[in-house]
């Protein structure tokens, strides 16, 4: 997976709508070629830390506090040896460019 590329809606220049898989083909010289492959409606903690411009911590932080929705996949709802589950955690797109959003409009993290 390349880049993630924004798009705004020019009415309203700090609404995020979507993120796109992206990819940079480098022409000659000091050129380049941006391609949207495809949007994207889920993503990873390691995604969304990008997107948001923090740490996968936080992210996760985040996501336990309720804060960002998504679920862990194959998680089982109780462990043998008592711990909580350590599958990883798939984020929806949605909540996190609303938090985005959010964090723009109200300078709170």
């Amino acid at each position: 997976m390349g880049l993630f590329s924004v798009c705004y809606n020019p009415g309203m220049a700090e609404q995020l709508l979507m993120i796109w898989e992206s990819e940079v083909t480098r022409s000659g010289g000091n050129s380049a070629t941006l391609t949207a492959r495809k949007p994207l409606f889920r993503m990873t903690t390691k995604q969304a830390a990008k997107v948001l411009g923090c740490s996968e911590q936080v992210v996760r932080k985040l996501f336990r506090l309720g804060i960002l929705s998504g679920w862990k996949p194959g998680a089982c709802a109780v462990r043998k040896d008592g711990r909580s589950s350590n599958a990883c955690v798939v984020l929806d797109a949605g909540s996190v460019l609303a938090h985005k959003e959010h964090v723009h409009r109200h300078g709170v993290f």
